[in-house]
């Protein structure tokens, strides 16, 4: 049988000795936390590239902002030889933009057909 000199809690080179470290778990609850900061960085940010691609910061549609409708009939055009409805919307539309007065054109009277002495309803 062999006896130590030493009691088994002082060791003869305290340099040498080991610590008796309990062993350390992890932290779940600081992981947890940090996985949650860490979504909602990046929910925040992909809500906010949504929002910019889809526009919601622009102007709103509203009733005062938008162009005046074309009035109804304010007059009638008898069609001449070589009349075509962008003549016509040529000669007529005014404060209006050209390719909006031939879709009203085309709306008033039915189609793009005209004929020599038709009434055309001019908007």
């Amino acid at each position: 049988m062999t006896h130590s000199l030493y009691h088994s809690s002082v060791h003869p080179f305290p340099s040498m000795a080991r610590p008796t470290v309990a062993p350390q778990r992890p932290n779940y609850t600081a992981r947890r936390l940090l996985a949650a900061v860490f979504m909602v960085v990046v929910l925040t940010l992909a809500v906010g590239i949504l929002v910019l691609l889809a526009g919601l910061g622009g102007r709103p549609a509203s009733a005062s902002q938008a162009e005046p409708a074309i009035t109804q009939s304010s007059g009638v055009h008898v069609a001449r030889a070589g009349d075509s409805l962008w003549s016509i919307a040529q000669a007529n539309h005014g404060a209006v933009g050209l390719d909006r007065y031939v879709d009203a054109l085309i709306r008033l009277n039915g189609g793009t057909a005209i004929q020599v002495g038709q009434a055309i309803r001019l908007p």
